[in-house]
């Protein structure tokens, strides 16, 4: 229901919500989280990357569960070098609705 909730009021301001992804293939220390709603995080290489502090392993995802609120803030992602490394990021985004 709160997510209905915040989709009207969204809808009545005149924004929207995005589906968007990102790439990384090597190492970002300061991976910014600004404006991202419900990021997830898929290893898609075939070795660990760590996130934040914790380990995730090929094939596996990392869930930085703020669901309905946009996050803020810088998080470490290390990426083995010179391995097939693959992250992918999965995350909504509001939007200004276009006329």
């Amino acid at each position: 229901m709160l997510k209905t909730f915040q989709e009207a009021i969204l809808n009545l301001l005149g924004y929207t919500t995005l589906m968007v992804s990102d790439t990384l293939l090597k190492t970002d220390n300061n991976f910014s989280l600004d404006g991202m709603i419900a990021p997830r995080f898929h290893n898609e290489g075939d070795t660990d990357v760590i996130i934040h502090n914790i380990t995730v392993r090929p094939g596996e995802m990392f869930n930085c569960s703020a669901t309905i609120i946009p996050m803020s803030g810088r998080i470490p992602i290390i990426i083995k070098e010179g391995a097939n490394s693959k992250l992918v990021c999965i995350y909504n985004t509001i939007v200004k609705k276009q006329c």
